[in-house]
């Protein structure tokens, strides 16, 4: 999804995820939705890193086993070590960015949907993002990227939707991203 500052890419993914609900129309979602949109989102300040990510999938719909089998990969992904047994209140945003991609992409989704977070980071961290996401490409059906990055565009798409103002103005191949 492609578009403007304020052209309404973050609320359609909002939409899609069902953090909010449209204000006109309606959208109809099969399948499992992990998405990587706010990155506060289901994170609670006073709580660890681990207490964070049973909280987080606790809210996604995981039982307690199916999130203690997934932590080694977000331990792994994270990097962050012994911060995990730290509340989040001390975290620095690229350390949330960290977790919450960590935890997202680690959760088996039929649909993911990511809004602009693979920017975020060092360019180290940038890259690993970029090669778990080609790795999610093989194994979840759809996956919604929201970027002004026209290099990943080309990269990992093979369709865009073009927004402004709220509405779709144009769905075509990558082939023609300006």
């Amino acid at each position: 999804i492609v578009g403007l500052n304020g052209s309404g890419k973050s609320t359609l993914l909002k939409v899609i995820s069902g953090l909010t609900h449209p204000t006109l129309g309606q959208c109809i979602i099969r399948g499992k939705v992990a998405a990587l949109i706010e990155l506060g989102a289901g994170f609670h300040p006073e709580l660890t890193g681990y207490e964070n990510i049973m909280l987080r999938g606790l809210l996604l719909g995981l039982s307690k086993q199916e999130i203690e089998h997934i932590i080694p990969s977000i331990e792994e992904f994270s990097e962050l070590g012994e911060f995990l047994n730290i509340p989040l209140k001390s975290y620095s945003s690229g350390m949330l960015v960290r977790l919450a991609f960590g935890i997202i992409t680690s959760i088996h989704s039929d649909i993911l949907l990511i809004d602009e977070v693979v920017s975020v980071g060092d360019s180290r961290f940038i890259e690993k993002a970029k090669s778990r996401i080609t790795s999610l490409i093989h194994q979840t059906d759809i996956v919604v990227l929201s970027t002004h990055d026209h290099q990943m565009i080309k990269e990992f798409c093979n369709k865009i939707i073009r927004l402004e103002k709220g509405s779709i103005i144009s769905y075509e191949e990558v082939d023609h991203v300006r």
